[in-house]
């Protein structure tokens, strides 16, 4: 028993068959990427002194590099070093074009006639954690350690405990603690601190996704020679570094997060993902170095015993859409609205309520709203939809007016398993931004709700 199944992020949607049945695959992004040796962008510099400004990259090979003030191209290196001889504040953009697409940074440079040091430190987006009874090896960027009387000191509960420009923590109670670096010259004192975390374990976690919120199967299903895409979610990582392999064989020249895996005959395989951090000892930032870590998962993947074609379905009583299987809105405009349909309102509280609300309104041929962005739709066929060639095979109404219409991606799967559920391998369809610079691919939203009020207006109404 096959079908297609349609996973929607948008609003307003009626589902009609028709389909474009290309297997459509992820763009792996290869467009550089800029880590600035400033945390703030912003760089100052003794008047009539030289400044080097020299960001790490990724993803450059054979790029371009642009640097302009004012539309003035000033430097086409990597780095850009330049004496300023007139106080005042300078705005630098930095371009850098490659293949896949480019990446943009604009900085400022403050010329100063007193120029203390500028201490900069590249922390973990989640924070910093460390492993308890392990080296850490701090090394800050500091501008102007180069100007006359340029000393250093790291300090722990009230002690000094290096003079280095670099200093090695380690602790073996759990806790958090405040390193705090003093650094000064001639020109002045700057004092940062820092917030450290010592943890049993680092919270390093990759896993492969389930097809939705509330399948709990991550198990992925496919005939052969046709292939599944596999990428891991991690949490934690700054530079991954993957190594894949199946069946305990390592597969070669695999080392992007996306894996293309084309099982030729029927069976049972064990694909792994092994990930560390891509660094000769382990960077927990740009300024922070530890040992080597790796953590693996792992995902089966069963190949069906049967051709595609066999499991097809006639058409069934109507071309309309046959089932809603999941209904989970994100907070939004229309969403909790209250308009009683079949005995429902809209408020619906469970998984089961909110899925018979939604079958109901779109039974009625109004609309469902799915929120912002993570709200989603799963509704299927009784009937499989071939490939047709040229020609349209499914249609999904919304709700444009005047000129305005909102934005959707649509997922399509067939159930290979043939288990009746929508938890087999999902193909996105190719829509109008796809492939553009403009558009972000693999980001997340969390959504939380605050205590009491904002503006005036009961956050339940959120």
């Amino acid at each position: 028993m096959h079908r297609f199944y349609y996973f929607i992020i948008s609003a307003c949607m009626l589902f009609t068959s028709c389909n474009k049945d290309e297997v459509i695959t992820e763009e792996v992004g290869g467009q550089p990427i800029i880590e600035l040796d400033s945390e703030t962008g912003i760089y100052t510099v003794k008047v009539g002194h030289e400044l080097t400004i020299a960001p790490t990259y990724q993803n450059v090979e054979d790029a371009l590099f642009a640097w302009t003030i004012d539309g003035t191209l000033v430097s086409s290196g990597p780095s850009l070093q330049r004496t300023w001889n007139e106080c005042g504040d300078f705005y630098v953009k930095l371009r850098v074009d490659n293949a896949e697409g480019y990446a943009e940074e604009e900085l400022k440079v403050e010329v100063k006639e007193l120029t203390p040091p500028v201490i900069s430190l590249a922390l973990p987006s989640q924070g910093l954690k460390v492993v308890r009874n392990t080296d850490y090896t701090f090394t800050p960027d500091i501008q102007h350690s180069d100007v006359e009387g340029f000393k250093i000191e790291w300090v722990r509960e009230g002690k000094i405990v290096s003079t280095e420009n670099t200093y090695t923590f380690n602790e073996k109670e759990l806790g958090v603690y405040t390193v705090t670096i003093n650094a000064s010259n001639i020109d002045g004192t700057t004092t940062k601190d820092i917030s450290v975390e010592v943890v049993e374990t680092m919270p390093y976690v990759v896993k492969f996704q389930t097809p939705s919120y509330r399948q709990t199967s991550t198990d992925r299903y496919t005939f052969a020679d046709r292939p599944v895409f596999l990428r891991p979610l991690l949490e934690y990582f700054d530079n991954p570094r993957f190594e894949w392999s199946v069946d305990g064989q390592v597969m070669e020249g695999e080392v992007e997060r996306m894996f293309k895996f084309t099982p030729s005959a029927p069976g049972e395989y064990t694909v792994s993902c092994t990930v560390s951090e891509d660094a000769p000892t382990e960077k927990i930032s740009r300024n922070i170095d530890k040992g080597k870590t790796a953590v693996t998962a792992t995902v089966k993947v069963v190949c069906v015993d049967k051709k595609e074609q066999d499991g097809f379905r006639a058409s069934g009583s109507s071309k309309l859409w046959n089932k809603v299987y999941e209904y989970t809105p994100a907070p939004g405009q229309f969403i909790n609205e209250t308009s009683t349909i079949g005995g429902m309102t809209g408020n619906e509280t469970s998984p089961e309520a909110a899925v018979a609300w939604a079958t109901q309104r779109l039974k009625d041929k109004l609309h469902v709203s799915l929120g912002s962005f993570g709200g989603y739709i799963i509704v299927g066929f009784d009937h499989s939809i071939p490939n047709s060639g040229n020609q349209y095979d499914f249609s999904i109404q919304g709700n444009a007016f005047d000129g305005s219409s909102e934005p959707g991606i649509v997922w399509v799967m067939q159930d290979i398993n043939g288990n009746g559920l929508p938890d087999d391998e999902w193909y996105e369809l190719k829509g109008s931004e796809a492939g553009k610079d403009e558009t972000i691919r693999n980001f997340e939203v969390t959504y939380y709700r605050p205590e009491g009020k904002k503006n005036g207006c009961p956050m339940d109404q959120f």
